[in-house]
Protein backbone atom coordinates (compact mmCIF):
# COMPACT_ATOMS: atom_id res chain seq x y z
CA UNK A 1 0.00 0.00 0.00
CA UNK A 2 1.13 3.17 -0.71
CA UNK A 3 1.96 5.83 1.77
CA UNK A 4 -1.23 8.14 0.87
CA UNK A 5 -3.48 5.33 0.99
CA UNK A 6 -2.25 4.19 4.61
CA UNK A 7 -5.15 4.86 7.28
CA UNK A 8 -5.20 4.71 11.10
CA UNK A 9 -8.08 3.76 13.10
CA UNK A 10 -10.74 7.03 13.13
CA UNK A 11 -9.71 9.86 15.16
CA UNK A 12 -13.03 11.36 14.70
CA UNK A 13 -15.91 9.40 16.09
CA UNK A 14 -18.80 8.22 13.65
CA UNK A 15 -22.50 7.11 14.65
CA UNK A 16 -21.99 4.13 12.62
CA UNK A 17 -25.65 2.91 12.74
CA UNK A 18 -27.42 5.71 11.73
CA UNK A 19 -24.61 6.19 8.72
CA UNK A 20 -25.75 2.21 7.80
CA UNK A 21 -29.52 3.33 8.13
CA UNK A 22 -28.64 6.23 5.95
CA UNK A 23 -26.67 4.15 2.99
CA UNK A 24 -29.52 1.65 2.77
CA UNK A 25 -31.94 4.14 1.55
CA UNK A 26 -29.85 5.64 -1.06
CA UNK A 27 -30.75 3.99 -4.41
CA UNK A 28 -27.09 4.42 -5.78
CA UNK A 29 -25.72 2.25 -3.05
CA UNK A 30 -28.27 -0.68 -2.70
CA UNK A 31 -26.45 -2.19 -5.77
CA UNK A 32 -23.65 -1.96 -3.62
CA UNK A 33 -24.83 -2.71 -0.66
CA UNK A 34 -27.25 -5.82 -0.73
CA UNK A 35 -26.34 -7.03 -4.22
CA UNK A 36 -27.85 -6.47 -7.88
CA UNK A 37 -30.82 -4.07 -8.32
CA UNK A 38 -33.14 -7.11 -8.43
CA UNK A 39 -32.23 -8.35 -5.21
CA UNK A 40 -31.63 -7.91 -1.62
CA UNK A 41 -32.84 -4.69 -0.12
CA UNK A 42 -35.60 -3.44 -3.55
CA UNK A 43 -37.11 -7.42 -3.07
CA UNK A 44 -37.70 -6.55 0.56
CA UNK A 45 -39.30 -3.22 -0.01
CA UNK A 46 -41.53 -5.01 -3.25
CA UNK A 47 -41.70 -7.79 -1.71
CA UNK A 48 -45.32 -10.07 -2.02
CA UNK A 49 -48.01 -7.93 -1.11
CA UNK A 50 -49.08 -11.29 1.57
CA UNK A 51 -46.07 -10.20 3.69
CA UNK A 52 -47.91 -8.30 6.57
CA UNK A 53 -45.31 -4.99 8.06
CA UNK A 54 -44.12 -6.73 10.85
CA UNK A 55 -42.59 -9.36 8.65
CA UNK A 56 -41.32 -6.84 6.25
CA UNK A 57 -39.86 -4.65 8.91
CA UNK A 58 -38.03 -7.34 11.00
CA UNK A 59 -35.93 -8.54 7.46
CA UNK A 60 -35.21 -5.31 7.02
CA UNK A 61 -33.91 -4.51 10.55
CA UNK A 62 -31.99 -7.79 9.71
CA UNK A 63 -30.58 -6.70 6.34
CA UNK A 64 -28.95 -3.82 7.66
CA UNK A 65 -28.04 -5.41 11.51
CA UNK A 66 -26.44 -7.47 8.39
CA UNK A 67 -24.68 -4.57 6.74
CA UNK A 68 -23.26 -3.11 10.44
CA UNK A 69 -22.06 -5.85 11.41
CA UNK A 70 -19.96 -6.11 8.01
CA UNK A 71 -18.61 -2.13 8.09
CA UNK A 72 -15.45 -1.42 9.58
CA UNK A 73 -14.26 2.08 9.09
CA UNK A 74 -10.78 3.78 9.19
CA UNK A 75 -9.93 7.08 8.67
CA UNK A 76 -6.89 8.21 5.80
CA UNK A 77 -4.07 9.46 7.36
CA UNK A 78 -3.11 11.65 4.79
CA UNK A 79 -4.66 15.27 4.01
CA UNK A 80 -4.97 18.39 5.78
CA UNK A 81 -8.46 19.48 5.00
CA UNK A 82 -11.62 17.22 4.86
CA UNK A 83 -11.54 14.49 7.30
CA UNK A 84 -11.79 11.34 4.75
CA UNK A 85 -12.26 7.51 5.78
CA UNK A 86 -12.18 3.85 4.10
CA UNK A 87 -15.55 2.48 4.62
CA UNK A 88 -14.94 -1.57 4.00
CA UNK A 89 -17.95 -3.96 3.85
CA UNK A 90 -17.20 -7.74 3.93
CA UNK A 91 -18.58 -10.14 1.80
CA UNK A 92 -21.55 -12.26 2.99
CA UNK A 93 -24.97 -13.59 2.02
CA UNK A 94 -27.62 -14.26 4.01
CA UNK A 95 -31.00 -15.44 3.47
CA UNK A 96 -33.14 -14.40 5.87
CA UNK A 97 -34.71 -16.59 8.77
CA UNK A 98 -37.77 -13.90 9.32
CA UNK A 99 -39.92 -16.17 7.23
CA UNK A 100 -43.60 -18.31 8.19
CA UNK A 101 -43.85 -20.93 5.88
CA UNK A 102 -46.42 -19.67 4.27
CA UNK A 103 -44.34 -16.71 2.95
CA UNK A 104 -42.62 -17.28 -0.02
CA UNK A 105 -38.89 -17.49 0.09
CA UNK A 106 -37.02 -14.00 -0.61
CA UNK A 107 -33.98 -14.30 -2.31
CA UNK A 108 -30.73 -14.51 -0.79
CA UNK A 109 -29.40 -10.53 -0.10
CA UNK A 110 -25.53 -11.04 -1.42
CA UNK A 111 -22.83 -9.10 -2.04
CA UNK A 112 -19.61 -11.45 -3.32
CA UNK A 113 -16.79 -9.29 -3.07
CA UNK A 114 -15.67 -6.94 -0.08
CA UNK A 115 -16.79 -3.64 -0.80
CA UNK A 116 -14.67 -0.28 -0.69
CA UNK A 117 -16.22 3.12 -0.73
CA UNK A 118 -15.00 6.44 0.63
CA UNK A 119 -16.58 9.15 2.85
CA UNK A 120 -15.30 12.76 3.07
CA UNK A 121 -16.85 14.92 5.67
CA UNK A 122 -16.47 18.65 6.95
CA UNK A 123 -14.59 19.56 9.74
CA UNK A 124 -16.21 19.66 13.12
CA UNK A 125 -15.89 23.57 12.78
CA UNK A 126 -15.30 25.87 9.92
CA UNK A 127 -13.48 29.57 9.89
CA UNK A 128 -15.09 30.85 6.51
CA UNK A 129 -18.52 29.30 4.82
CA UNK A 130 -17.00 29.57 1.67
CA UNK A 131 -14.17 26.74 3.05
CA UNK A 132 -14.58 23.08 2.81
CA UNK A 133 -16.87 23.44 -0.14
CA UNK A 134 -17.66 20.09 0.06
CA UNK A 135 -20.98 20.06 -2.21
CA UNK A 136 -19.09 22.03 -4.86
CA UNK A 137 -16.81 19.02 -4.97
CA UNK A 138 -19.52 16.39 -5.32
CA UNK A 139 -20.59 18.79 -7.68
CA UNK A 140 -18.26 18.48 -9.90
CA UNK A 141 -17.59 15.30 -9.81
CA UNK A 142 -21.03 14.46 -10.89
CA UNK A 143 -20.48 16.85 -13.80
CA UNK A 144 -17.35 14.86 -14.68
CA UNK A 145 -18.10 11.57 -14.31
CA UNK A 146 -21.64 12.46 -15.85
CA UNK A 147 -20.06 13.87 -18.90
CA UNK A 148 -17.41 11.16 -19.40
CA UNK A 149 -20.16 8.35 -19.27
CA UNK A 150 -22.20 9.85 -21.88
CA UNK A 151 -19.73 11.29 -24.63
CA UNK A 152 -17.28 10.13 -27.09
CA UNK A 153 -13.89 11.90 -26.11
CA UNK A 154 -13.07 12.69 -29.40
CA UNK A 155 -10.71 15.19 -28.77
CA UNK A 156 -7.19 15.28 -28.35
CA UNK A 157 -7.27 15.25 -24.81
CA UNK A 158 -7.59 11.96 -22.76
CA UNK A 159 -10.55 11.72 -20.37
CA UNK A 160 -10.22 13.12 -17.20
CA UNK A 161 -10.02 10.04 -14.10
CA UNK A 162 -12.41 11.02 -11.42
CA UNK A 163 -13.76 8.58 -8.57
CA UNK A 164 -17.64 8.10 -9.19
CA UNK A 165 -19.53 10.22 -6.54
CA UNK A 166 -22.76 7.93 -5.05
CA UNK A 167 -24.54 9.81 -2.57
CA UNK A 168 -24.62 13.24 -1.14
CA UNK A 169 -25.89 14.00 2.71
CA UNK A 170 -26.98 16.91 4.39
CA UNK A 171 -29.11 15.40 7.41
CA UNK A 172 -27.08 16.53 10.59
CA UNK A 173 -28.75 13.79 12.52
CA UNK A 174 -26.28 11.42 10.68
CA UNK A 175 -22.93 11.87 11.82
CA UNK A 176 -22.08 12.09 15.00
CA UNK A 177 -21.34 15.79 14.73
CA UNK A 178 -23.64 16.96 12.51
CA UNK A 179 -21.74 17.54 9.35
CA UNK A 180 -22.18 16.93 5.86
CA UNK A 181 -20.11 14.34 4.30
CA UNK A 182 -20.88 12.09 1.02
CA UNK A 183 -19.95 8.81 -1.00
CA UNK A 184 -17.62 8.25 -3.60
CA UNK A 185 -15.99 5.14 -5.10
CA UNK A 186 -12.22 3.88 -3.58
CA UNK A 187 -9.87 3.64 -6.69
CA UNK A 188 -7.76 0.92 -5.96
CA UNK A 189 -3.67 2.40 -6.89
CA UNK A 190 -0.70 4.54 -5.65
CA UNK A 191 -1.21 7.81 -3.91
CA UNK A 192 2.79 9.31 -3.39
CA UNK A 193 3.14 11.87 -0.96
CA UNK A 194 6.44 11.94 -2.17
CA UNK A 195 7.15 13.86 -5.50
CA UNK A 196 9.67 11.81 -6.53
CA UNK A 197 7.51 9.06 -6.93
CA UNK A 198 9.58 6.27 -5.16
CA UNK A 199 9.85 2.49 -6.58
CA UNK A 200 9.69 4.37 -10.00
CA UNK A 201 12.22 3.70 -12.48
CA UNK A 202 13.49 6.62 -13.87
CA UNK A 203 11.34 6.20 -17.97
CA UNK A 204 8.56 5.76 -15.34
CA UNK A 205 8.68 8.36 -13.66
CA UNK A 206 9.14 10.70 -16.82
CA UNK A 207 5.73 9.30 -18.43
CA UNK A 208 4.07 9.52 -15.23
CA UNK A 209 4.65 13.29 -15.41
CA UNK A 210 4.10 13.39 -18.50
CA UNK A 211 0.13 11.87 -18.29
CA UNK A 212 -0.03 14.42 -15.28
CA UNK A 213 0.64 17.08 -17.27
CA UNK A 214 -1.98 15.36 -19.98
CA UNK A 215 -4.65 15.43 -17.43
CA UNK A 216 -4.29 18.47 -16.32
CA UNK A 217 -4.29 20.22 -19.50
CA UNK A 218 -7.52 17.86 -20.27
CA UNK A 219 -8.94 19.76 -17.09
CA UNK A 220 -8.14 23.07 -18.58
CA UNK A 221 -10.30 22.42 -21.74
CA UNK A 222 -13.74 20.71 -20.30
CA UNK A 223 -16.31 22.40 -22.11
CA UNK A 224 -17.40 23.53 -18.78
CA UNK A 225 -20.19 25.94 -19.75
CA UNK A 226 -22.39 22.91 -21.45
CA UNK A 227 -21.43 19.80 -19.11
CA UNK A 228 -23.12 21.79 -15.97
CA UNK A 229 -20.76 23.83 -14.98
CA UNK A 230 -21.89 27.04 -16.27
CA UNK A 231 -22.71 28.56 -12.84
CA UNK A 232 -19.41 26.97 -11.46
CA UNK A 233 -17.50 30.70 -10.82
CA UNK A 234 -17.57 33.79 -12.65
CA UNK A 235 -15.24 34.03 -15.46
CA UNK A 236 -12.59 36.47 -15.40
CA UNK A 237 -10.85 38.35 -12.61
CA UNK A 238 -10.22 34.75 -10.81
CA UNK A 239 -6.56 36.07 -9.62
CA UNK A 240 -8.29 39.54 -8.22
CA UNK A 241 -10.82 37.88 -6.41
CA UNK A 242 -9.15 35.38 -4.73
CA UNK A 243 -6.43 37.70 -3.17
CA UNK A 244 -9.25 39.64 -1.87
CA UNK A 245 -11.44 36.52 -0.72
CA UNK A 246 -8.27 34.82 0.96
CA UNK A 247 -7.46 37.99 2.78
CA UNK A 248 -10.97 38.15 4.30
CA UNK A 249 -10.37 34.01 5.40
CA UNK A 250 -7.35 35.18 6.89
CA UNK A 251 -8.35 38.15 9.22
CA UNK A 252 -11.83 35.40 10.08
CA UNK A 253 -8.53 32.83 11.09
CA UNK A 254 -6.85 35.40 13.09
CA UNK A 255 -10.06 35.76 15.56
CA UNK A 256 -8.94 32.41 16.81
CA UNK A 257 -4.79 31.93 16.30
CA UNK A 258 -3.75 35.29 15.57
CA UNK A 259 -2.58 36.88 12.33
CA UNK A 260 0.28 35.78 9.76
CA UNK A 261 3.42 36.59 11.17
CA UNK A 262 6.52 37.97 9.27
CA UNK A 263 9.96 36.14 9.74
CA UNK A 264 12.61 38.56 10.35
CA UNK A 265 14.69 37.35 8.16
CA UNK A 266 11.68 37.81 4.83
CA UNK A 267 13.68 40.97 3.70
CA UNK A 268 12.88 44.66 3.29
CA UNK A 269 9.39 44.25 1.87
CA UNK A 270 6.20 43.71 4.83
CA UNK A 271 4.22 40.40 3.89
CA UNK A 272 1.48 42.95 3.52
CA UNK A 273 2.90 45.37 1.07
CA UNK A 274 3.79 41.91 -0.17
CA UNK A 275 0.10 41.33 -0.99
CA UNK A 276 -0.49 44.25 -2.48
CA UNK A 277 1.55 44.13 -5.11
CA UNK A 278 0.26 40.59 -5.69
CA UNK A 279 -3.52 42.42 -5.74
CA UNK A 280 -2.31 45.40 -8.43
CA UNK A 281 -0.40 42.72 -10.85
CA UNK A 282 -3.51 40.40 -10.64
CA UNK A 283 -5.70 43.60 -13.21
CA UNK A 284 -3.53 42.66 -15.87
CA UNK A 285 -1.80 39.42 -15.73
CA UNK A 286 -3.02 36.90 -18.69
CA UNK A 287 -6.78 35.92 -16.72
CA UNK A 288 -6.96 32.74 -19.06
CA UNK A 289 -10.49 31.33 -18.12
CA UNK A 290 -11.27 27.35 -18.42
CA UNK A 291 -12.29 24.80 -15.04
CA UNK A 292 -9.67 24.37 -12.70
CA UNK A 293 -8.70 21.83 -10.04
CA UNK A 294 -7.55 24.41 -7.90
CA UNK A 295 -4.69 22.21 -5.40
CA UNK A 296 -3.41 20.33 -8.87
CA UNK A 297 -0.48 18.10 -7.21
CA UNK A 298 1.11 14.76 -7.10
CA UNK A 299 -0.09 13.75 -3.89
CA UNK A 300 -3.91 14.81 -5.36
CA UNK A 301 -3.46 11.72 -8.00
CA UNK A 302 -3.78 8.14 -7.70
CA UNK A 303 -1.68 6.38 -10.32
CA UNK A 304 -2.02 2.86 -11.42
CA UNK A 305 -0.76 0.20 -8.95
CA UNK A 306 2.04 -1.13 -11.28
CA UNK A 307 2.00 1.43 -14.29
CA UNK A 308 2.80 5.22 -14.63
CA UNK A 309 -0.55 6.11 -15.32
CA UNK A 310 -3.19 8.28 -13.63
CA UNK A 311 -6.30 6.69 -12.68
CA UNK A 312 -8.01 9.30 -10.62
CA UNK A 313 -7.45 12.85 -9.99
CA UNK A 314 -9.04 13.97 -5.59
CA UNK A 315 -9.36 16.52 -3.56
CA UNK A 316 -11.99 18.57 -5.91
CA UNK A 317 -12.87 21.32 -3.28
CA UNK A 318 -11.33 23.85 -4.47
CA UNK A 319 -11.91 23.88 -7.75
CA UNK A 320 -13.86 26.77 -9.95
CA UNK A 321 -14.30 28.56 -13.16
CA UNK A 322 -10.86 30.19 -12.75
CA UNK A 323 -6.95 30.98 -14.18
CA UNK A 324 -5.80 27.72 -15.68
CA UNK A 325 -2.11 28.95 -14.68
CA UNK A 326 -2.94 28.93 -10.98
CA UNK A 327 -2.66 25.20 -11.28
CA UNK A 328 0.33 24.96 -13.16
CA UNK A 329 1.82 27.08 -10.35
CA UNK A 330 0.28 25.01 -7.46
CA UNK A 331 2.14 21.58 -9.25
CA UNK A 332 5.74 23.90 -9.84
CA UNK A 333 5.45 24.70 -5.94
CA UNK A 334 6.91 21.35 -5.09
CA UNK A 335 10.59 22.78 -6.86
CA UNK A 336 11.13 24.91 -3.98
CA UNK A 337 9.23 22.66 -0.99
CA UNK A 338 11.64 20.56 1.52
CA UNK A 339 11.90 16.66 0.45
CA UNK A 340 10.47 14.55 2.60
CA UNK A 341 13.59 14.17 5.44
CA UNK A 342 12.40 17.10 6.39
CA UNK A 343 10.05 15.75 8.39
CA UNK A 344 6.99 18.26 7.81
CA UNK A 345 4.28 16.54 6.83
CA UNK A 346 4.72 17.32 2.69
CA UNK A 347 7.36 16.93 0.32
CA UNK A 348 8.83 18.99 -2.56
CA UNK A 349 11.89 18.53 -4.58
CA UNK A 350 13.81 21.82 -3.59
CA UNK A 351 17.02 19.57 -2.11
CA UNK A 352 16.51 17.17 -4.75
CA UNK A 353 18.83 16.34 -7.47
CA UNK A 354 16.90 15.83 -10.56
CA UNK A 355 19.57 14.63 -13.14
CA UNK A 356 19.33 11.33 -13.75
CA UNK A 357 15.66 10.66 -11.99
CA UNK A 358 13.25 10.95 -14.77
CA UNK A 359 12.02 13.91 -12.99
CA UNK A 360 11.49 16.83 -14.93
CA UNK A 361 12.77 20.31 -14.32
CA UNK A 362 10.38 23.36 -13.58
CA UNK A 363 11.37 24.25 -17.29
CA UNK A 364 10.65 21.35 -18.88
CA UNK A 365 7.28 20.38 -17.27
CA UNK A 366 6.32 23.55 -17.99
CA UNK A 367 6.71 23.41 -21.87
CA UNK A 368 5.33 19.86 -21.84
CA UNK A 369 2.68 21.54 -20.25
CA UNK A 370 2.34 24.03 -23.23
CA UNK A 371 2.57 21.12 -25.54
CA UNK A 372 -0.61 19.23 -24.08
CA UNK A 373 -2.45 22.60 -24.00
CA UNK A 374 -1.94 24.45 -27.27
CA UNK A 375 -4.19 27.49 -26.35
CA UNK A 376 -1.35 28.70 -24.01
CA UNK A 377 1.71 29.78 -25.00
CA UNK A 378 5.24 28.89 -23.08
CA UNK A 379 6.20 32.77 -23.95
CA UNK A 380 3.70 33.93 -21.90
CA UNK A 381 3.75 31.30 -19.23
CA UNK A 382 7.40 31.81 -18.70
CA UNK A 383 6.83 35.51 -18.53
CA UNK A 384 3.96 34.84 -15.83
CA UNK A 385 5.33 32.35 -13.65
CA UNK A 386 7.26 34.35 -10.70
CA UNK A 387 3.84 36.42 -10.64
CA UNK A 388 1.19 33.16 -10.51
CA UNK A 389 3.99 31.19 -8.08
CA UNK A 390 3.67 34.40 -5.50
CA UNK A 391 0.30 33.84 -5.67
CA UNK A 392 -0.33 30.42 -5.03
CA UNK A 393 2.50 30.77 -1.94
CA UNK A 394 0.22 33.86 -0.68
CA UNK A 395 -2.70 31.04 -1.01
CA UNK A 396 -0.39 28.46 0.77
CA UNK A 397 -0.02 30.90 3.77
CA UNK A 398 -3.31 30.99 4.14
CA UNK A 399 -4.17 27.65 3.56
CA UNK A 400 -1.53 26.87 6.32
CA UNK A 401 -2.91 29.41 8.94
CA UNK A 402 -6.11 27.65 8.62
CA UNK A 403 -4.51 24.18 9.49
CA UNK A 404 -2.63 25.77 12.17
CA UNK A 405 -6.08 27.15 13.16
CA UNK A 406 -7.91 23.98 13.16
CA UNK A 407 -5.02 22.19 15.37
CA UNK A 408 -5.33 24.81 18.22
CA UNK A 409 -9.62 24.21 17.63
CA UNK A 410 -8.85 20.35 18.11
CA UNK A 411 -9.98 19.36 14.58
CA UNK A 412 -7.28 19.09 12.48
CA UNK A 413 -7.88 16.09 9.80
CA UNK A 414 -4.44 14.99 9.61
CA UNK A 415 -2.25 13.02 11.93
CA UNK A 416 0.70 15.23 10.42
CA UNK A 417 -1.29 18.88 10.78
CA UNK A 418 1.15 20.59 13.30
CA UNK A 419 4.02 19.82 11.16
CA UNK A 420 2.35 21.10 8.16
CA UNK A 421 1.22 23.48 10.21
CA UNK A 422 5.00 24.69 10.90
CA UNK A 423 5.74 25.32 7.43
CA UNK A 424 4.01 28.85 7.16
CA UNK A 425 6.94 30.87 8.41
CA UNK A 426 8.97 28.93 5.43
CA UNK A 427 6.08 29.54 2.98
CA UNK A 428 5.58 33.49 3.93
CA UNK A 429 9.05 34.07 3.07
CA UNK A 430 8.59 31.73 0.08
CA UNK A 431 5.86 34.61 -1.44
CA UNK A 432 8.38 37.14 -0.94
CA UNK A 433 11.33 35.14 -2.95
CA UNK A 434 8.78 34.19 -5.49
CA UNK A 435 8.11 37.78 -6.74
CA UNK A 436 11.57 39.41 -5.57
CA UNK A 437 13.69 36.44 -8.01
CA UNK A 438 11.12 36.42 -11.14
CA UNK A 439 9.19 39.99 -11.11
CA UNK A 440 6.16 39.90 -13.75
CA UNK A 441 6.26 42.94 -16.56
CA UNK A 442 5.03 46.21 -15.34
CA UNK A 443 1.86 47.54 -16.35
CA UNK A 444 1.55 48.71 -19.62
CA UNK A 445 4.82 46.34 -20.39
CA UNK A 446 2.98 42.78 -20.33
CA UNK A 447 3.58 41.17 -23.96
CA UNK A 448 0.89 40.37 -26.39
CA UNK A 449 -0.49 36.84 -25.69
CA UNK A 450 -3.13 35.17 -27.55
CA UNK A 451 -6.21 35.29 -25.74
Amino acid sequence: MSEGQRTTPIRQPINTVSLVQWMSKQSSLVPLLFGSSTSGRNNINNNNNNNNNNDTNDIESECINDLHDRLSIRQFGFGQSNPTFLLTIAPKSIQSQSQSPSQPSLPPLATTKVTKLVLRKKPNQIAHKSAHALDREYHVLQCLHRHQSNTNNNSHHRKIPVPKPFAYCTNNQILTDGAEFYLMEYIEGRIFIDPTLPGMTPHHRSLAYRDALDVLASIHSVPWESVGLEEYGRSGGYVTRQVRRLGMVAELQAKTIGPIEEDDAGGDVSFGEMVRRISEASRYCPDRVGLIHGDFKIDNLIFHPTLPKVVGVLDWELSTIGDPMCDLANLSMMYFMPGLDAGLGIAGLGDINLEGTGIPTRHKLLSTYCKYNPNIERDEVMVWKGFYLAFLFFKNCVILHGVAQRTKSGVASSAMAKKVASLLPTTVAMTKRMWMEDRPPAAGNVPNSKL
